[in-house]
């Protein structure tokens, strides 16, 4: 059951995917302006699928985008660019969408990605409840081998048009995404990344909407009551043991992404198998050390809050006094800035932080 406002709807686990899909935008508008795209946001791109691991004969991919040449251009065939790389961590609350999921994708990271020449690899990760969060840990150390150690050949035996700069890497990653680029900055020290943006990231766990079990509107969709949230969660997990997933239909799965949201599910699913590299803080604290940072969060976020930033931010600052940040909040909800462009003042000065850094 899901409730929009004094809507009740039911969905029963048979319900075919597009009536799912159908009734959730029906509830909430906002869900669809957020999970909706009309156009393609990758036009402009080349793009390049590649296998960066393979986990239990499942192959996880990463896509390269570059920029796409121009039809009309009829010239001889240059020599390779070398381009700097914005590598870009996927959302959907490590438990549904995938590399490529393009409402999600911000217009604006695009645009400056084009504007710099740059290329833009995303890759895909094990995802929960299948996984936990120490696995989508080493898909993420096993994409920055591939990415060190095997891309650059590749690029240059396939004689790609534009070369990976490994020494000029900006990570970046929307919604859990956002605390993927902080933790490939962290835990790779070996790998130049020369500044991290995070985009409505659960940078910081220790919030009561993320711990705390209680009824509330996710994206403007009331989720089921807590008995039957925790029925589907436990029917899910149980359904699905042992396997290995790496992608998840947004609509059709995002029923459970809400159960286990308003449940406060999510951090004993990241920590199913402790691991310390999923605490960002303590290995900042003891490194004494933050890469640079742009911080970016919607003030009504209901997916992830935007304590989550404000918090996180001011610790560092307390552990790593004088620590090159921007910290961004606006109006708006998950994902408010997906349809906007460059021009808006707030992301120019915030793609300058990170080109100045890209250059440093």
């Amino acid at each position: 059951m899901f409730r929009g406002g004094a809507t009740q709807i039911y969905i029963a686990e048979n319900t075919r995917t597009h009536n799912v899909q159908a009734r959730l935008l029906e509830c909430s508008p906002l869900l669809d302006k957020i999970m909706t795209s009309s156009r393609s946001k990758f036009a402009a791109f080349e793009k390049k699928d590649i296998v960066y691991t393979t986990v239990a004969q499942h192959q996880i991919q990463a896509s390269v985008l570059t920029p796409r040449r121009a039809a009309d251009d009829i010239s001889p065939k240059r020599a390779p660019t070398t381009a700097p790389v914005l590598v870009y961590w996927h959302g959907g609350g490590f438990i549904v969408g995938d590399r490529l999921y393009e409402p999600w994708w911000p217009v604006w990271l695009l645009e400056f990605a084009l504007a710099k020449g740059a290329m833009i690899i995303a890759p895909d990760y094990r995802l929960l409840p299948e996984a936990t969060g120490a696995d989508i840990m080493d898909d993420m150390h096993a994409f920055w081998n591939w990415f060190l150690h095997s891309l650059p050949g590749i690029a240059a035996s396939d004689c790609w048009d534009h070369w990976p700069d490994v020494h000029r890497v900006i990570s970046a990653g929307h919604s859990a995404g956002g605390s993927l680029a902080l933790h490939s900055a962290m835990q790779r020290p070996d790998v130049p990344v020369r500044a991290v943006l995070s985009l409505y990231g659960p940078l910081y766990y220790d919030v009561p909407e993320l711990r705390t079990a209680r009824p509330r509107p996710i994206l403007g969709v009331m989720p089921p009551p807590p008995r039957q949230a925790e029925g589907i969660i436990r029917t899910y997990v149980q359904r699905t043991k042992g396997t290995v997933r790496t992608a998840g239909d947004v609509l059709e799965m995002w029923g459970l992404v809400a159960c286990i949201l308003q449940q406060g599910r999510l951090p004993r699913m990241m920590m199913a198998r402790p691991d310390p590299r999923l605490d960002a803080l303590a290995v900042i604290e003891r490194r004494k050390w933050c890469p640079p940072i742009w911080v970016v969060h919607g003030e009504s976020d209901s997916v992830v809050p935007a304590s989550c930033s404000i918090e996180f931010v001011r610790r560092v600052e307390q552990i790593v006094p004088g620590v090159q940040k921007r910290l961004s909040v606006l109006p708006g909800e998950h994902n408010f800035d997906a349809s906007l462009a460059m021009e808006e003042p707030w992301i120019t000065d915030g793609c300058t932080f990170l080109e100045n850094h890209w250059n440093e």
